[in-house]
């Protein structure tokens, strides 16, 4: 019993203490928070969740989300705060993008800080991203996109283009002057690889350009200068490229009159192959024979005379040495003079010119010298995108 009632009596007096303390404490506290709401309770305004910087040339767009009835005014923050920007909200209704555009930034990438404010007055919490300024040292880096070939054929421009993998490319530009005129623009997407222009330019007046956008929602965009073309004009049908699969020729032992895409040849020894050693621009190239003579021939003449003659060649595979020749008829093919020294193949494809000067009919052929001809002449040839130009 003793024991219970010393228990018992300590029980009120614990209490007691407890008490005073769990008072104290909440006298501390209420001072405390006194002292936080004497100017009255803290109120935000509506924290901007939604934002963003567009970049551009010296320059940004600086955007936020925001409900046009919350929010009075947004601030925009730059340089550690050394910079900044206060843009009013116009309206009382609806949600809506807010804008403002930041000039005059150095090329560099900035943190931007973002607050709003309400029609009290009241800031928001800060919320920052990061965006980037570009300008001279971007525009130094663009480049032209390169042109393949640029051919006047018949009563058409084609343009052909190398692949463009640089993302970056928004558009290329073509300009010239009509015949009438009048100046044009052609746009050509990054993923096109041929412009077909259905009239002639004004000679000197063709040039292009190439736009950059250096990020997908920049506000600027980037220009190469303009580039001047001077279009070949080469004989419809060329370049011959050997690609078109609807033709075909595939025994180097005879002598065959096949229609391809420039006209009717006579293979004599030479075929379309298209295999792993076969040099070649693309996936087929002609091959001739081994040992004999082997002839590449135009069964046709081109009519308004020519200027130049171009093409690739060299060795098939691991071939051992061979050599050929161009020759030229102005006679419907009856006889044949040599248009070019005699070349020899090597183990990579080679580009040639033949300038030259004829002003009426004529047609060419390629003839590689057989075995018999040369000692050392015993290997196969491939010969590849002609051209024939006006």
């Amino acid at each position: 019993m003793f024991t219970q009632t010393k228990i018992s009596l300590k029980w009120p007096v614990l209490m007691a203490v407890l008490a005073c303390i769990v008072l104290a404490a909440c006298g501390k506290m209420d001072a405390t928070y006194k002292d936080f709401i004497k100017d009255g309770e803290i109120r935000y305004s509506q924290k901007p969740d939604t934002l963003g910087i567009r970049p551009g040339k010296y320059r940004v767009e600086a955007w936020i989300v925001a409900k046009r009835s919350n929010v009075s005014r947004f601030k925009v923050l730059w340089n550690n705060r050394a910079d900044s920007v206060v843009v009013p909200v116009a309206g009382t209704t609806g949600d809506d993008t807010l804008r403002v555009i930041i000039d005059g930034l150095q090329e560099d990438t900035y943190t931007f800080e973002f607050f709003t404010y309400d029609r009290e007055g009241n800031t928001s919490i800060v919320v920052d991203t990061v965006g980037e300024v570009f300008g001279d040292k971007y525009q130094s880096l663009v480049t032209n996109r390169l042109v393949n070939l640029a051919k006047i054929e018949d009563t058409d421009l084609v343009i052909t283009w190398f692949p463009e993998f640089n993302d970056e490319v928004f558009r290329t530009e073509v300009k010239y002057t009509n015949e009438d005129g009048e100046e044009r623009i052609v746009y050509v997407a990054r993923d096109d690889n041929e412009t077909v222009i259905n009239e002639i330019p004004v000679r000197g007046s063709l040039s292009y350009r190439t736009s950059f956008l250096p990020h997908p929602h920049a506000i600027d965009t980037f220009y190469t200068e303009y580039t001047a073309i001077d279009p070949v004009h080469i004989y419809g049908g060329f370049p011959e490229t050997f690609e078109d699969t609807q033709y075909a020729k595939t025994n180097a032992n005879n002598s065959e009159d096949v229609t391809i895409g420039s006209g009717l040849w006579r293979f004599d020894r030479f075929l379309i192959g298209n295999a792993a050693g076969d040099r070649k621009n693309g996936a087929r190239a002609i091959r001739s024979h081994a040992n004999q003579t082997s002839i590449f021939e135009m069964l046709y003449d081109v009519q308004e005379g020519v200027s130049k003659i171009s093409f690739y060649h060299g060795i098939c595979s691991a071939d051992g040495t061979s050599k050929f020749k161009v020759q030229a008829s102005e006679d419907g093919g009856a006889s044949w003079q040599d248009i070019s020294e005699v070349y020899t193949n090597n183990a990579v494809l080679e580009y040639k010119e033949i300038e030259l000067d004829y002003e009426g009919p004529v047609r060419f052929r390629f003839y590689k010298l057989s075995a018999a001809e040369n000692p050392d002449n015993n290997g196969r040839m491939n010969i590849d995108d002609i051209i024939i130009y006006r």
